[in-house]
């Protein structure tokens, strides 16, 4: 009888050990899935400005036709939403185009929508240190992993995608008076310790090796060789990662001529 007993305390301990094991193997391999997922479609976000297709105009900008969203009217856009803070319009072609905005700190529009009403989703902003027409020009926003938070830069992580990448280089910044395009050098993903792409007054040899220092090193995701040189000017986007702990993505592009 103690045989028994202990033959079948043997069979259910290895039992529960082989339960463990493969539960534990899909957790984790579920948790890793997710950690990398990226969504094929998106809801569109409150935020954007809704473009028909037929409305879209068609421009060649080095060797790609890109469909671009036409201006908008920056004027009338803040007589609608009752805001002077709106500074432009940020285009990624087929991606997103959106409103942004910029105030005297870089905390207001963290947490309030381009009309002012608070809002957690906050909303796409200039950094307060800069204008549309800086050398260096960075702009914020929130990226989200709550199905029920839309939010515009959640979008750039169809780049995390190679082809994606290859196929998308051009972001569009307009601003009263002009528009700029920038070619998309780098993609990279870095600890919230790191600070380099929040300098923003780098000039001469050190703007050079400012950029370099950006679009090398760990965390690269993609990258593209696009000409730097002490005249260049770059557009910087910055939102959360949810790859990794306290790290964000930085998207580093090269104002071109088109």
């Amino acid at each position: 009888m103690k045989k028994n007993t202990k033959k079948l305390l043997y069979v259910f301990f290895i039992l529960v050990m082989i339960i463990s094991a493969a539960w534990f193997y899909v957790d984790y391999t579920n948790k890793n899935n997710n950690e990398e997922e990226v969504p094929e479609v998106y809801e569109p976000t409150p935020s954007e400005i809704d473009v028909d297709d037929k409305d879209k105009e068609s421009a060649k900008v080095e060797s790609l036709v890109i469909k671009m969203a036409p201006d908008v009217d920056l004027a009338e856009e803040r007589r609608k939403n009752n805001n002077n803070d709106i500074v432009g319009r940020l285009e990624i072609p087929d991606l997103f185009n959106v409103l942004v905005v910029k105030t005297t700190n870089n905390d207001y529009y963290l947490n309030h929508a381009v009309n002012k009403s608070y809002d957690i989703r906050g909303s796409e902003f200039l950094d307060y240190r800069v204008n549309p027409t800086s050398k260096q020009v960075n702009i914020y926003g929130h990226n989200s992993r709550d199905p029920n938070i839309k939010v515009a830069f959640l979008k750039l992580e169809s780049y995390l995608k190679k082809d994606f990448f290859d196929n998308n280089p051009y972001i569009i910044f307009q601003y009263d008076g002009g528009k700029s395009i920038y070619k998309i050098k780098a993609i990279k993903e870095v600890y919230e310790t790191n600070t380099e792409h929040l300098l923003v007054d780098k000039t001469g040899s050190d703007f050079v090796n400012h950029v370099n220092t950006m679009t090398t090193g760990n965390g690269i995701i993609f990258s593209r060789d696009v000409k730097v040189d002490a005249n260049s000017e770059i557009l910087v986007l910055q939102t959360c990662s949810h790859h990794w702990n306290n790290a964000l993505y930085t998207f580093i592009a090269v104002k071109i001529d088109y």
